[in-house]
């Protein structure tokens, strides 16, 4: 009896300290994997913040990161889309005003004048659709300008006829912040454009 209970305690103790082993064996695998894993991550995000691949987290203090910084593609969103009424008699140089805005994300076109102001240094697409009317001396000739200098062109018509056409440009150019870009008539005169000639741009990339 007694050499009985003693192997059922021998057997006892063995199991129980075999299994804290386990578990010990066990957690500090668990740990050294989630270190592992949080080395990885870091290694990520001090890539993300600084732009460099050997970048070490623990040398960034992220007090020093504005959101700007941080999010510059969602905080520096800009797209603008406008559309203008029947107008006639426009003569060339003559800035066209598209007063009905659609949308104006960040506010930097300016329906009163026509101009679009380039908030940031980037590459934006810009395009603009010429709704016009011929009718024998009517013609529709328009450029896209940016500071005074002309990026794009659209001439649609020819001298004859009374007819509705409809001629539309795209461009993408990199523009500098503080940048004007409009459109304006060219070449011709008593230029006659019809209910929904628009302009549009965007912001694609920042640089």
């Amino acid at each position: 009896m007694f050499m009985r209970t003693f192997i059922v305690c021998l057997f006892s103790v063995s199991f129980c300290t075999g299994q804290k082993t386990t578990n010990k064996t066990l957690q500090k695998a668990a740990v050294s994997n989630l270190e592992s894993r949080v080395a990885n991550l870091e290694r990520v995000l001090a890539s993300v913040l600084t732009g460099k691949n050997n970048a070490n987290v623990t040398d960034i203090q992220a007090i020093k990161f504005s959101k700007k910084e941080l999010f510059p593609i969602r905080k520096n969103l800009v797209a603008f889309s406008a559309w203008m009424k029947t107008k006639s008699g426009m003569s060339p140089g003559f800035t066209l005003k598209f007063g009905n805005v659609t949308t104006n994300i960040g506010d930097h076109y300016h329906s009163t004048d026509g101009i679009f102001i380039a908030p940031v240094h980037g590459l934006y697409m810009f395009h603009w659709t010429m709704n016009c009317f011929h009718s024998g001396s009517h013609h529709c000739a328009t450029s896209l300008m940016v500071d005074g200098v002309k990026k794009g062109y659209i001439i649609s018509g020819e001298n004859a006829g009374n007819y509705y056409h409809t001629g539309s440009n795209t461009l993408l150019l990199e523009v500098k912040a503080g940048t004007h870009v409009w459109i304006q008539v060219e070449t011709y005169t008593n230029v006659y454009l019809y209910d929904y000639t628009s302009f549009s741009g965007c912001l694609l990339s920042l640089f």
